[in-house]
This record gives structure tokens, sequence and C-alpha cells, in this order.
């Protein structure tokens, strides 16, 4: 894994951490007198969508895009095209 999805994934599941630490208690306190949820749902919807995009970066092969001609019916170059390669 390279160096920018290890800085990538760890600052993803900080955020994670951050914003469920910081969503229980003002969301417990607003549904403990208004018989509602608050933004609750919202902050662990999204705190399961970082994760998960946190797991896709860290587990994601190291690709790159590399340079490839584009050849006529003749055998003849005329253009180039970036491909991924994995």
């Amino acid at each position: 894994m390279s160096n920018s999805k290890k800085i990538i994934s760890a600052t993803l599941a900080a955020a994670v951490l951050a914003g469920t630490v910081a969503s229980s208690t003002p969301a417990f306190a607003w549904s403990k007198w208004h018989h509602g949820y608050g933004w609750t749902p919202y902050a662990v919807g999204g705190a399961l969508a970082l994760g998960a995009m946190a797991a896709a970066a860290a587990s994601g092969p190291d690709c790159y895009y590399e340079r490839r001609p584009i050849f006529n019916r003749w055998g003849e170059v005329i253009g180039y095209r970036s491909v991924p390669a994995c």
C-alpha cells in the first residue's frame, strides 16, 4: 500500500472516530427531551460511509495510468490514450 493511501485511510478513520464521539452526547440529550433521534441517524450513516471509503482506499490495488498508442487500420500510430494498469 502506498504512503498516500495510508495517510488517507488514517485521516478517514480519525474523522469517523471524531464524528462518532461528537454525535453521541448531543443527540442523546436531544432525544431525551424531544422524543426524537436528532441527527444521530445521519451521523451514523456518514460514519459508515466514511469507514467504507477508508476500507476501499486501504485495500485497493496499486494502479497507475500508462499511455498506449492508438493505431489505425494500416498500423500507423495516430494518437495515444491513458489506460489503467494494475
